[in-house]
């Protein structure tokens, strides 16, 4: 798995009005904690969040986080960020220790492989039950994805998690019969029932409303605020 680098700087002075002075400078405010360690407020590039989030390892990207001074480089994943809800762009990051010998427990995406007789030639549907599976493993194990061949699939074959290649040294935590994925027919379309000879069809009633605004006039969406 990539291992990323990424410079903090620590925050001595917190708040709201702090917060919006670091994003005007280009750096946002986040938080490093876990190890049964105090929280730890420090500043980050948010360029350098996106590119983790973007790689294929993503929040379970293993990083080292590193503090201005001798000795202060710590191992560390993204826990949870928030986006701007307009721009889109990473606002807030929290980060959490990590001991290289303990076990975590994480999220791992599913990554589909071949083609399907029953989609290709039966006229099946692909549906992925699971996106994601739940693992636990060290930090050093952590799976990129998990990648499951629906090669063999026919028309009404499914992939159990019992059905998958079991990966050295990560434990999957779902029961042994979950669905993965499973091919199936194609929702059946509706048609509209013909009207009948001489039946006159008859138009729905259309009551007009007027816009309406939010409580304050201004049509935004409230923002959470900084932690």
């Amino acid at each position: 798995m990539s291992n990323f680098v990424i410079e903090v700087q620590e925050r001595t002075i917190i708040g709201k009005n702090e917060s919006r002075r670091l994003r005007r400078s280009g750096r946002i405010p986040a938080v490093l904690y876990g190890a049964g360690k105090s929280s730890f407020p420090v500043s980050v590039d948010p360029a350098r969040v996106e590119q983790i989030l973007n790689s294929e390892g993503g929040e379970n990207t293993l990083l080292d986080l590193k503090l201005l001074g001798p000795n202060t480089q710590r191992k560390a994943m993204i826990r949870e960020y928030q986006t701007d809800p307009v721009k889109g762009t990473v606002v807030h990051a929290d980060f959490i220790r990590i001991e290289m010998d303990q076990k975590l427990q994480i999220h791992v995406p599913v990554r589909v492989t071949g083609v399907s007789p029953g989609v290709k030639d039966q006229g099946g549907v692909l549906e992925i039950v699971q996106r994601t599976l739940d693992v636990s493993c060290l930090p050093a194990n952590i799976p990129e994805m998990i990648e499951v061949d629906i090669s063999t699939l026919n028309l009404g074959d499914q992939v159990r998690l019992a059905d998958l290649k079991a990966l050295e040294n990560v434990e999957f935590l779902q029961p042994a019969e979950t669905v993965v994925v499973t091919v199936v027919m194609p929702r059946a379309i509706e048609e509209e029932a013909p009207v009948e000879e001489g039946e006159a069809a008859t138009e729905p009633e259309v009551i007009a409303k007027g816009k309406k605004e939010d409580a304050d006039g201004s049509g935004k969406p409230e923002t959470k605020g900084d932690k």
